[in-house]
């Protein structure tokens, strides 16, 4: 019985240290200043970065596609439960338009050999991007929200695009919290 439970033990083991170990989450920095219902536009505008580095740079530059795509992905799969009737890359509306503007504030790519080797946080990546919500008819800025993630482990010390995709599952978090229908009662 004790081999069996360590053969659980190691299998287990084996499955986390595939898996890496990529944590997101996301700050309210200012909350809605009115209803989410009341726009029915969501456009994601090209993101920037307010760091000198290229790789922030290339970063912020790809991210609003790639976040767009997962958006549209989680739609796809959840029809019907999105508060927007749209969401792109861009409109020629204004009434009921939501724009969404991000910037890299923080981005570390850490070292995967260290994450590997040593382990217990040396060679952390991360990735912090800030975003404001603005009504486009008005210029009023709606809410504005931090998006955090966060890379320490992984196989093999795991892929900063791990960080990556943590920051793109922290927003689709945020939207299913605070961009769905209410379910009718």
């Amino acid at each position: 019985m004790t081999v069996r439970k360590a053969s659980i033990a190691f299998l287990v083991s084996i499955m986390l240290l595939i898996a890496g170990c990529a944590s997101q989450r996301y700050t309210v920095v200012d909350p809605p200043s009115k209803p989410l219902s009341d726009y029915s536009i969501l456009v994601i505008n090209d993101f920037k970065t307010n760091l000198n580095d290229p790789d922030s740079a290339e970063l912020a530059g790809g991210f609003a596609d790639r976040l767009h795509k997962a958006v549209m992905k989680d739609r796809q799969d959840n029809p019907d439960e999105s508060i927007f009737d749209e969401v792109t890359r861009e409109s020629d509306a204004t009434e009921r338009v939501l724009a969404l503007d991000g910037t890299v504030v923080s981005f570390e790519k850490g070292s995967q050999a260290k994450r590997y080797w040593l382990g217990f946080g040396s060679g952390k990546a991360y990735l912090t991007i800030q975003s404001t919500f603005t009504d486009l008819a008005t210029g009023e800025q709606i809410l504005k929200t931090n998006f955090d993630g966060e890379l320490s482990g992984g196989f093999f010390g795991g892929e900063f695009d791990e960080t990556v995709d943590a920051v793109v599952k922290a927003y689709i978090q945020y939207f299913d919290d605070y961009f769905e229908k209410l379910e009718e009662q």
